[in-house]
């Protein structure tokens, strides 16, 4: 078959090849060229200015952590300082002279021994397993010595929020002032049970230097908090533990939540990898709400530290864990390194302040990072997206202008012929077809002539071998109407008598062959004639198509059922034998009972059943059937009766 397309596409092959191709490679080096340039100048300086945020960063970040060292250091020194006052302290009790004031101590209803109003200094608390003696409140009389340097600690550094000495006999003196503190601390507070006090004992410090804990739920109520703790010895015996405490919420404002450049971000971690503190930026980074206001919660009876997903080492995200990891083992000496969060790429810079062996983290998102370079390469892009488009501009209207001129020509080649190939492709689909006309091309217009020449002969016999196959449809389907008909009950549509005599023949022939009984179940319907008197005939033939649709819907599907005669049917049950029979047949009663009727609402059916016993003939079969749907009757019929035996002829042989 020809294809005109062929000739329209040497023609525009023929022009692309002598013109538009050399002009569009040459159009395409130069625009592959450009965009090469721009992406290796974007990537060299995309790659300087991030080396040098990174150098950058790096400055800032040893600056903060120098910083936060130092402030650390320093709250470190107080720590000391109050170290020694307090070891000065019980080292010289005979300095306290004084009578212990009247109604400044009192006991609580739960037995602790607290004082009772702010006198400007510190708030004291004795565990009531601790006596009140007068050795116990003059203690808590002459540590008022202590308040002047508790005040003076914190308020002079914007760090500490609480200054405090806890002894072994379960004294808790807490600057500032805490009202209430018999309810906040309960009955008991046994200091040795909190890492606020045994950090800094024999076992855990036997330098007796200041030493930090984690992150834990202040007993006094002040919410997530740091302690830097200092053992106070009188000789080897271990008095107590001072502390300055600092507040999550502290550490937040005073030092993380300064303005970083480039959308940078910090938190602070310990040495085991909990966060100490961070800033929002870095919750909604990490998915976790920083712990910093207070906590309403009393008599806290043990260390509280923060819960576990707030220690990296132990995140969900391996990629978390596993930098977490190389931060805390120092493995970048400048201490930078990448991370994915989220789907997300970040810049990561740690430092370690050596005060405290924490680690402080400073973020950068690497998208925010090069944003400024993206948006740059981008307009460079969309430069050399424009100039694409110009040209394919050009190139579209010098194509439409010189595809112009070979069009016409192609047209008329092509479009007879494509007529002539839709026509072809549909010859024979069609008892009439289109007439082609002529189009001023000799060898087409003989082509056509050709064509409407054998298009009429094709015409001619496919209408004469039409007329045939309708004949023959015709007298096929008059066959099988009367076909089925001779087989069909016109009332109900089921098999008639007729039909199931052959079904019947021919189960009795199996039936012996195959030695598989098969069972008969015949129904009749219960004082059908008072339907018909009462309601009339058309009523009753209602009720008989109803009880047919039913029996069709609730038999076997190897099962054939047919209307027997009148009110009468008859169920063949191939491969079944008496016992199965019953159970149709008791379902199909069950079934026909609970079943609503038009206009008659409710009736009912009797049922007799047999099975085959190696009979030459039906009729016995159908014979024991009848008499035990008899037996139904008989017994008050919607009944399934059952002969048993089988008729016999006079010289006592089955029939």
């Amino acid at each position: 078959m020809l294809r005109s397309i062929k000739l329209q596409s040497l023609i525009y092959r023929s022009f692309l090849t002598s013109s538009l191709v050399p002009l569009f490679a040459i159009e395409l080096l130069l625009l592959l060229l450009y965009f090469g340039v721009n992406a290796y100048l974007s990537d060299h300086h995309q790659n300087a200015f991030v080396e040098e945020v990174v150098s950058n960063l790096e400055g800032i970040s040893i600056r903060e952590a120098n910083l936060v060292d130092g402030q650390l250091a320093e709250v470190s020194r107080m720590a000391a300082l109050m170290q020694r006052a307090h070891e000065d302290f019980f080292a010289h009790p005979e300095r306290c002279k004084d009578v212990v004031p009247t109604g400044l101590f009192r006991t609580h209803p739960n037995g602790a021994l607290y004082k009772a109003f702010d006198n400007g200094g510190a708030s004291l608390y004795f565990s009531a397993s601790t006596a009140a003696t007068e050795a116990v409140l003059r203690k808590a009389w002459c540590s008022e010595q202590l308040d002047p340097m508790f005040k003076a600690l914190v308020n002079q550094n914007p760090l500490v929020s609480q200054a405090y000495l806890n002894t072994w006999d379960d004294m808790n003196r807490l600057y500032p002032f805490m009202e209430n503190a018999p309810v906040q601390y309960g009955s008991g507070l046994h200091m040795e049970d909190y890492n606020f006090y045994f950090l800094a004992d024999k076992k855990h410090n036997p330098e007796r230097k200041p030493v930090w804990t984690s992150v834990y739920l202040d007993p006094a109520g002040q919410g997530w908090l740091v302690s830097v703790v200092v053992p106070v010895y009188r000789g080897d015996f271990l008095e107590g533990v001072s502390g300055l405490d600092i507040t999550i919420d502290t550490f937040v404002r005073a030092i993380l939540d300064a303005d970083l450049p480039r959308g940078a971000s910090r938190f602070l971690v310990d040495h085991d990898g909990v966060i100490l503190a961070m800033p929002p930026s870095v919750e909604q980074l990490l998915k976790l709400k920083e712990l910093r206001h207070p906590v309403a919660v009393s008599a806290i009876r043990r260390t509280v530290e923060k819960p576990e997903e707030f220690n990296l080492l132990k995140s969900s995200n391996d990629e978390i864990r596993r930098k977490m990891t190389d931060v805390l083992n120092d493995v970048s000496p400048n201490g930078q390194y990448s991370l994915s969060i989220n789907g997300a790429d970040y810049l990561l810079n740690s430092q370690r302040i050596p005060a405290t062996g924490w680690h402080i983290i400073t973020l950068v998102d690497q998208a925010t990072l090069l944003a400024p370079m993206s948006e740059l390469h981008s307009i460079s892009n969309q430069v050399g997206f424009v100039a694409i488009s110009i040209m394919v501009v050009f190139y579209v209207l010098f194509f439409l202008y010189l595809e112009n001129k070979s069009r016409h020509l192609a047209k008329r080649v092509a479009d007879p012929i494509e007529r002539l190939s839709n026509l072809t492709s549909s010859l024979g689909d069609q008892l009439v077809m289109e007439k082609l006309t002529s189009v001023g091309i000799a060898e087409i217009d003989r082509l056509y002539g050709n064509f409407n020449r054998m298009s009429s002969q094709l015409e001619q016999k496919t209408q004469a071998l039409v007329d045939s196959e309708t004949r023959e449809k015709v007298r096929r389907k008059e066959t099988e109407i009367l076909e089925r008909l001779a087989i069909t009950d016109r009332l109900t549509g089921l098999y008639n008598r007729r039909k199931l005599d052959e079904v019947l023949t021919c189960e009795v022939e199996r039936s012996n062959r195959s030695g598989h009984p098969f069972s008969i179940v015949m129904l009749d319907i219960d004082h059908f004639k008072n339907v018909n008197d009462t309601h009339g005939h058309p009523v009753g033939d209602q009720v008989i198509v109803e009880l047919a649709i039913l029996l069709l819907e609730f038999i076997r599907k190897i099962d054939i059922v047919g209307r027997w005669g009148g009110e009468e049917f008859v169920i063949v049950c191939p491969m079944t034998d008496l016992v199965g029979a019953r159970q149709l047949a008791e379902k199909l009663r069950v079934e026909i009972f609970n079943h609503h009727f038009p206009v008659i609402e409710h009736l009912t059916a009797s049922f007799g059943i047999a099975s085959s016993m190696a009979e030459k003939h039906y009729e016995p079969i159908i014979d024991r059937a009848d008499q035990g749907l008899y037996d139904a009757k008989r017994s008050g019929r919607n009944r399934v009766g059952v002969r048993l035996i089988a008729p016999r002829n006079d010289d006592g042989a089955l029939l």
